[in-house]
Order: C-alpha cells, then sequence, then structure tokens
C-alpha cells in the first residue's frame, strides 16, 4: 500500500455578521491542511485518498500483519489436515492389507496341513502298496 507522511495544519477564523435584523452572529471556519514532502509525490490529480492519524495507520499495519500471520497458520494447519487425512488413508489401507494378510495366512495354514494330510496318506498308500506288491511276489 502507498503512503505518505505529513504534517497537519489546522487553521481557524473566526468572524461576526450582522444580519438583516440587526443582531450579531458570530461564525467560525475551520480549515485543514495536510503537508507532504515533495519526495512523497505518489498521488494523481483528482484522486480519492483516505487521511488517518499515524497512530490509526500504525494499528491499521499491525491488524494486517497479524491477518497475514493467521492467513498462514491456516494454511499450515490446512496442509497438516490433508497430511492427516492422507496418514488416516494409508494407515487404513495398512489394516486393509493386515487383514488380507492374515487370511491369506491363515489360507496357507490351512493348505499346509491338508499338503501334510495328503502325505500322510500318500505314503500310507504307498507302504499298502509295496505290501500288496510283496504279497502279490509271495503269491506267484
Amino acid at each position: 500500500m502507498d503512503y505518505a507522511e505529513g504534517t497537519v495544519k489546522k487553521y481557524i477564523r473566526k468572524y461576526s455578521r450582522r444580519l438583516k435584523d440587526g443582531k450579531k452572529k458570530k461564525y467560525q471556519t475551520e480549515q485543514v491542511q495536510i503537508m507532504l514532502p515533495k519526495k512523497n509525490d505518489i498521488f494523481q490529480d483528482d484522486e480519492e485518498v483516505i487521511v488517518m492519524n499515524k497512530e490509526a495507520f500504525e494499528k491499521y499495519e499491525k491488524l494486517n500483519s497479524t491477518i497475514e500471520k493467521q492467513k498462514n497458520i491456516i494454511e499450515s494447519l490446512k496442509e497438516k489436515v490433508e497430511t492427516l487425512k492422507i496418514d488416516q488413508e494409508v494407515e487404513f489401507e495398512e489394516k486393509t492389507i493386515d487383514k488380507n494378510y492374515l487370511s491369506l495366512q491363515d489360507e496357507h495354514d490351512l493348505l499346509k496341513e491338508n499338503v501334510n494330510l495328503l502325505e500322510k496318506e500318500v505314503k500310507y498308500y504307498k507302504k499298502l502298496n509295496e505290501k500288496l506288491r510283496e504279497l502279490i511276489l509271495k503269491l506267484t
């Protein structure tokens, strides 16, 4: 924001007039003049401007700075929320993967048990087959 610093000069003039009915009435005029150094020639002809005292301007600047800090904090919090959402999604995916892994592991264990049972049956039938061969050989 462009701004210029200057000095305010206030002129007051008091005068009295005599009205048509003969009475005297007192008037007062006020003129405010703001003196700006020539180096602060940042204004254009017929430009509308706002004039405020330095204390109000400093409060405005301080408030504006606080607003900017709050905006930065809000943006940071938004980023953290997004990160947290992503982390929660990843955590959910990890839990799903863990459940699937456990399910597959249980299935693997069952299949392994079945394979062991089948191997035992195969051994049993091999032994039985050998005994039958021996019996057939003895009989012939």
